[in-house]
Order: C-alpha cells, then sequence, then structure tokens
C-alpha cells in the first residue's frame, strides 16, 4: 500500500510542478529565432563555465549565419554534445569525479559479484540495466553540477535522502536486503524528505529554477550512493542474511537481491525524490512569488554579423524575468486528464487494499 501511494505521489508532483513553473518568455533580441536549435545550443552554453564564455558566444553567433532546419539542428546537437563532454572545473570537477567513481565501483563490484556466484542471462541483463542507469545519472549530474549554486545544496539533499532511506534500513546490510515491511517510515524517506529538499533548495538557492536543478541533483546523487551501497551489501552477505524463496539457489538469490537494488534505488527512489522535490520547488515559488523571477545564470551575448558583440544579450527563458501565464485549452484538458487519472488510480489504490 506504501508503494502505491508514492507512485501516486510522482504523477501529482509532476502536475504540481508543470502547473506552478513559469511560462517560458519570448528570446531577447529581434534578430532571435527561438526555434528548437536555438533553445537547445542556449542551454548548452549555459553549462559552460566562465572560462569558456566566449566558445559559448562564438557558438550561438556561428548559429544564427546557419539557414535550413537540419543544418541547425546538426550544428546545435554536435556543439551540446561537445559542452556536455568538456569537463566541468573547480569544485564542480572533483563533485563529477567523486560520482563517477561511485557509479563505477557500484558496477564493478556488481560484475565481482555476478562472476563469483556465476550468475546467468538474467543476472546480466539486470547488470545491463544497473550501467543504463549509472551512465545516464553520472550524465545528469555532470550537467547539473555545473549550474551556479546548485553542487553544494544539491549534494547535501542527495546525503539527506541516502541517511534517511540508511536510517530506514538501520544503517545494517541486513537491513538493506531484507524486504522494506514497515508502513510509515519508507513512506516518509520517500515523500516527506523530498519535499523538504526542494523547499530547502529553493530557499537556499533564492530561485524556483535552482531549486528544481538542486531536487534533480539530490535524487540522483542519492541514487548512486544507495545502490553502491546496496550492492556491497549484497556481495558481503551472498545468500546469507534474511531468508529467501524457499527452494532458491545461491545464484537465483543473490540475482534476485541485485536485481531489487535496481529497481529501488535507481529507479524508485530517484523519480519520487526527483518529482516530489520539483514540485515542492515549484510550490515554495508559488508561496514566495519572488523566487519565480530570480536570476540564476549569467547571460550570453551572441556575436554579431562581423565579429562584435550584439547589443542584445541571448538570455534563456530562466533570466527573462517575470512572464505572463498563458492558458490555453490544451493546457486545460491536459489537467483534467491528469486529475481523472489521479482519481482513478487512488480508487484502484483503495479497493486493492481494501481487498488485502
Amino acid at each position: 500500500m506504501v508503494l502505491q501511494l508514492v507512485f501516486l505521489m510522482c504523477p501529482v508532483g509532476i502536475a504540481v510542478a508543470l502547473l506552478r513553473r513559469n511560462a517560458r518568455a519570448v528570446p531577447a533580441g529581434p534578430a532571435a529565432r527561438g526555434d528548437g536549435p536555438e533553445r537547445l545550443l542556449r542551454w548548452a552554453a549555459g553549462l559552460l563555465s566562465a572560462q569558456r564564455e566566449e566558445w559559448g558566444r562564438a557558438m550561438l553567433g556561428e548559429l544564427d549565419h546557419i539557414d535550413g532546419r537540419g543544418r541547425r539542428w546538426r550544428f546545435a546537437v554536435g556543439c551540446a554534445g561537445a559542452a556536455l563532454l568538456l569537463a566541468p572545473w573547480g569544485r564542480a570537477a572533483a563533485a563529477v569525479w567523486a560520482l563517477v567513481v561511485v557509479a563505477a565501483g557500484a558496477i564493478g563490484v556488481y560484475a565481482a559479484v555476478a562472476l563469483r556466484y556465476r550468475l546467468g542471462t538474467g543476472g546480466w541483463v539486470w547488470a545491463v540495466i544497473a550501467l543504463f542507469f549509472l551512465v545516464s545519472f553520472t550524465v545528469a549530474a555532470a550537467t547539473l553540477l555545473r549550474r551556479p549554486g546548485v553542487a553544494l545544496p544539491g549534494l547535501l539533499g542527495g546525503l539527506f535522502v541516502a541517511l534517511a532511506w540508511l536510517e530506514v534500513s538501520g544503517f545494517t546490510f541486513y537491513g538493506v536486503v531484507a524486504p522494506r515491511t514497515a508502513k510509515w517510515s519508507p513512506l516518509i524517506a520517500m515523500v516527506v524528505v523530498p519535499v523538504l529538499v526542494g523547499v530547502a533548495g529553493t530557499l537556499w538557492a533564492g530561485s524556483a529554477v535552482a531549486g528544481r536543478r538542486i531536487a534533480r541533483l539530490a535524487a540522483v546523487s542519492a541514487g548512486l550512493g544507495l545502490y553502491l551501497y546496496g550492492t556491497i551489501a549484497v556481495a558481503a552477505l551472498g545468500s546469507g542474511g534474511p531468508p529467501g524463496d524457499p527452494g532458491a539457489t545461491v545464484g537465483s538469490t543473490v540475482g534476485e537481491r541485485l536485481g531489487i537494488n535496481v529497481i529501488f534505488d535507481l529507479a524508485i527512489i530517484p523519480l519520487a525524490t526527483a518529482t516530489i522535490g520539483w514540485a515542492a520547488a515549484a510550490a515554495t515559488a508559488r508561496i514566495r512569488p519572488r523566487l519565480a523571477a530570480t536570476v540564476v545564470s549569467v547571460p550570453l551575448t551572441a556575436p554579431g554579423p562581423a565579429g562584435t558583440p550584439s547589443r542584445d544579450p541571448a538570455t534563456t527563458w530562466q533570466e527573462a524575468g517575470p512572464a505572463v501565464r498563458v492558458r490555453s485549452w490544451r493546457r486545460t484538458a491536459w489537467l483534467l486528464l491528469l486529475c481523472a487519472a489521479v482519481a482513478a488510480a487512488v480508487f484502484l489504490a483503495v479497493v486493492s487494499g481494501l481487498r488485502g
């Protein structure tokens, strides 16, 4: 019943975040096209450090002279990929490498366990799934850590989330491997803690945009840490610890525990933390409207045709200040559809709970 309630909170959190976020502002400057390639390139330029700001301006200026939708998309995607692959500077670089070490350690421990207990095809399928999640989380964390004012509160939030879940397990390997039978402790760790992270991150950074990024960074960093801890717990206990299914072999018991770690630590916990924390940040900005208009990035100015800086800054929508909220029938229809889906899910959860 607890997991059903948590899964209900995820669409609710997404709905709150979508309804409370600011509308996207019109890009500044008469020459700005505001198409997909330009928005992607502005987002990628915002990831660059101050030392590479000139390169971001050059990319934006070059895009202004490229015609054709296909050519613009190819150029924007190539530049965005290069911006993501560039190593960050300073403390962000140290945090990125620390998360890379955590992810590499987790998949290394998994491979060692799989070889030791000679897991079958199912175990290696879980290894591929875990590798996909670990790589995705590392890239997402590297992107978020480049944003100003996000690294420290985001990592602290991830530590807070991880400690909350370890407290549920009693800070023991046995508790991590044992089935989660408590009713309210997981609910507090999966709902209340992300709300606190989203609210505290928004108030810390003074920006709703930064608060949402802090919640996402806390989700991915907590997921990486918890998965490493859980994989080490399986490696230490093997088939020992809590009793498994009757008649199950050692390999099947170990493989099942490794798969459960992937589901909980890399899917359920990060999803709930990110969505509920994101909604809490958006709701905090709604309560304190001045947080929704805070500038959190340095605007980039695209050079003019002759290579000289333009007078019109290429600001992103986060930097454009307060925007007018645009309501449409599509937004209303989406809200009604989402409310109907949530109501149906609540009804099914209550019926299943009453049936036992």
